[in-house]
């Protein structure tokens, strides 16, 4: 049965709210380097006001704050942004702020921010063209928007089984677009594209499977869907054994675009 919008936010914002713990300690969420990465991707200036759509618990607006004039995450999630909230204090960070809001229908001003980026949750979004809008109103004439997100693998039967183990896992999880998408996307709602970066990242499987919240009916559920791709000779080539632990490779996409002036 296919959910409604309306439906569907439900299922994400209780989902969150259940796993935001796991998801702030979680090592991606955390991972400095990317982080870092991501802000020279931006070109990210002091002078910069930044708006973080679907911010989760808040680390990238946390880690932009002390280097930029402010920095602003929305997320829908109540768990997530009282996280959010509870580390800037611990911080001591007084230029961020979070708000609990639909993303889709943005709590800011026209034209507010310099920089409007959405990081790792367009998966999560069943309907992104009134989110890019908002992002876009949201923004400076002339300023940027930047989107991160896991993509589609080019393999139809690949895609089609890392999609069930996905929502599997998280079943927040609405479906990954392709690379061409995003950029579709972009050039439908006038977005002029500066720069655009894809990697490879290698993830560890337990580590992505604790990031959300399971039930023991999940983890039977993922192990036998894990037996099933470790045995297809496609789809096992992307796993691979680090030291012991299982790890699955997930193509990464970035893009960076302004919006008129």
């Amino acid at each position: 049965m296919k959910l409604d919008t309306s439906a569907f936010k439900d299922i994400t914002r209780k989902q969150f709210n259940q796993q935001a713990g796991n998801f702030s300690k979680w090592s991606v969420t955390r991972n400095l380097e990317y982080m870092q990465a991501y802000f020279d991707f931006c070109h990210i200036k002091p002078e910069d006001k930044l708006l973080d759509v679907a911010c989760g618990t808040g680390e990238f607006v946390l880690f932009c704050a002390p280097r930029i004039n402010s920095a602003t995450g929305v997320d829908i999630s109540e768990g997530m942004i009282e996280l959010a909230v509870q580390q800037a204090q611990a911080g001591n960070i007084t230029n961020a702020e979070f708000i609990c809001r639909d993303i889709a229908v943005l709590p800011c001003e026209d034209a507010a921010f310099s920089i409007v980026i959405c990081k790792s949750a367009f998966h999560h979004i069943s309907d992104l063209e009134p989110v890019l809008q908002e992002m876009i109103r949201c923004c400076q004439p002339g300023g940027r928007i930047s989107v991160q997100d896991i993509v589609a693998y080019d393999s139809e039967p690949v895609d089609r089984y890392f999609e069930k183990l996905e929502k599997l896992i998280d079943i927040s999880h609405h479906r990954t677009r392709s690379q061409q998408e995003i950029i579709d996307l972009y050039k439908q709602n006038g977005l002029t594209i500066t720069a655009e970066y894809s990697l490879c990242v290698e993830l560890n499987l337990r580590e992505y499977v604790a990031h959300a919240t399971q039930t023991e009916e999940n983890h039977i559920k993922i192990e036998r869907l894990l037996a099933k791709g470790l045995a297809d000779q496609e789809i096992s080539a992307y796993f691979l054994e680090k030291e012991g632990a299982l790890f699955f490779k997930r193509n990464v996409f970035l893009i960076l675009g302004t919006r008129q002036a």
